[in-house]
């Protein structure tokens, strides 16, 4: 599952590259919460989750929580990204919107483990 929960944020990764103005950026893309222009940046969030999730920030090290909640942001972004641009999630066949369907479906499978999990274990309590 953790797999294929940090494959699937490459699609939300490449979205975000693409979308964020970093032309008069100081910090080059690199969020820093303490940088003055950062703290004002309308994509602080953005780019701090980005900066958090980027394949170089050894995402197969991460708590699986802390990965699914990587998720659940980029299938809220994607989802926004889509809205705004028309789609409608559930029927739309682009690739974004598919990508949502498909992660949400993760994320669902995700919780479902987790749930199991969490039962076995106070079962045996």
């Amino acid at each position: 599952m953790r797999r294929l929960i940090i494959e699937t944020l490459t699609y939300p990764r490449i979205m975000l590259l693409a979308n964020l103005e970093a032309d008069d950026c100081p910090q080059n893309r690199y969020f820093n919460p303490d940088h003055p222009r950062c703290q004002l940046c309308q994509q602080g969030e953005e780019c701090n989750w980005l900066n958090c999730n980027d394949e170089f920030s050894v995402l197969a090290r991460k708590p699986i929580d802390v990965l699914h909640e990587a998720l659940l942001y980029s299938i809220d972004y994607v989802g926004a990204q889509c809205s705004d641009d028309g789609h409608n999630v559930r029927r739309c066949a682009c690739e974004s919107c598919e990508w949502v369907r498909k992660a949400r479906q993760i994320s669902a499978e995700y919780l479902n483990i987790k749930k199991e999990t969490f039962r076995a274990l106070t079962e045996r309590i």
